[in-house]
């Protein structure tokens, strides 16, 4: 197994864990809203791959699919929104530093 496939596999199971966090209200919503920007910034100011960062909160938004489901058999779409849009804020706050730091950079 490549280095990239293992890191993403980590990146799946760690957002796995995340995803556990939904359960505490007053968590869930600057976890889905705020997690994923400020992980998105971070990760970009540690050049930290995208890819990795988007896998990390589509599996969290998978895993408020199937845990909600599993207990409440409700909220699927709902979640499985979230599973897109995580990984979208997260490439907001990634470009955000990213084009920050392209600017600052003497031509």
């Amino acid at each position: 197994m490549s280095r990239a496939t293992s890191s993403l596999i980590a990146a799946a199971l760690v957002g796995q864990l995340l995803g556990l966090l939904g359960w505490i209200d007053p968590l869930f919503v600057p976890l889905v809203l705020l997690g994923p920007v400020i992980t998105g910034a971070v990760g970009a100011a540690r050049h930290t791959s995208y890819p990795w960062i988007a896998v990390l909160w589509c599996s969290a938004g998978l895993n408020m699919i199937w845990t909600d489901w599993v207990v409440n058999h409700e909220d699927v779409v709902f979640h499985l929104a979230l599973s897109v849009i995580m990984p979208l804020l997260a490439g907001v706050g990634f470009a955000a530093v990213t084009l920050a730091n392209r600017t600052r950079r003497p031509a």
